[in-house]
């Protein structure tokens, strides 16, 4: 997707332009910008963008931007983005241009009686997963509860060590917390469950073969109903 300087035109200077973005639940966006220039200002109050992860101003700012400089790319923690542009009455510029696409990996809050699932790609089952995916799944749930993980389908690139493609999943929510070590190949995992309160799911590929991915399945349990 494209946002070309004339679609960003508020029709009038009070009146801003406002886009909701949402991609496939359970990944992210990221947003990369091609061109930029908005009038410059050291705390953007004439014309600027800003980004809020989720669906609303209401939600957390990812950033405002103004000026020549072309902004970092813009990636948020679940699956929607909100955008919103403003233009004074006074000095115009060319405008802006970005494209956005979905991204694996995310925050993600796991509930008691609610199974939830993660795909490895926003395409599964109809294509394989993209090379060199780089993907980390947050998947968190209250303190009383642990997160209890499954995997429904399970098919990655084999290879004795999983050395090029795998899952890894750590026992916390990131990558300091145990291993239960790299998955690949095609025999479907067994069972794990987080001793705290989160899991960390980390998907990575090289860039030559790839497999049809992976389906998970997610969700809070009370620490003595757990049956692995």
């Amino acid at each position: 997707m494209g946002f070309a300087p004339a679609s960003l035109t508020p029709q009038t200077p009070s009146s801003p332009v406002k886009i909701h973005l949402q991609s496939l639940t359970r990944h992210r966006i990221k947003l990369i910008f091609s061109s930029f220039e908005l009038e410059s200002h050291q705390e953007c109050s004439y014309d600027r963008v800003d980004f809020y992860d989720g669906g609303s101003p209401e939600t957390p700012t990812i950033g405002r931007y103004c000026g020549s400089r072309i902004p970092p790319m813009v990636v948020t923690t679940g699956n929607h983005l909100f955008v919103s542009f403003r233009s004074d009455s006074s000095v115009q510029r060319k405008g802006f241009q970005a494209h956005y696409s979905t991204a694996c990996g995310g925050i993600l809050q796991a509930v008691p009686d609610t199974v939830k699932s993660i795909f490895s790609h926003a395409k599964y089952g109809s294509v394989s997963y993209d090379n060199r995916a780089d993907c980390d799944w947050t998947i968190e749930s209250s303190p009383e509860y642990r997160v209890f993980l499954s995997f429904v389908t399970f098919d990655v690139e084999e290879e004795k060590d999983c050395g090029y493609d795998y899952v890894e999943v750590f026992n916390g929510l990131d990558s300091s917390g145990l291993s239960f070590g790299k998955l690949c190949g095609k025999t479907k995992p067994i069972n794990l469950s987080s001793t705290h309160d989160g899991l960390l799911v980390r998907f990575r590929s090289d860039d030559t073969v790839a497999s049809k991915g992976f389906h998970i399945i997610y969700e809070a349990i009370e620490e003595d109903s757990l049956e692995i």
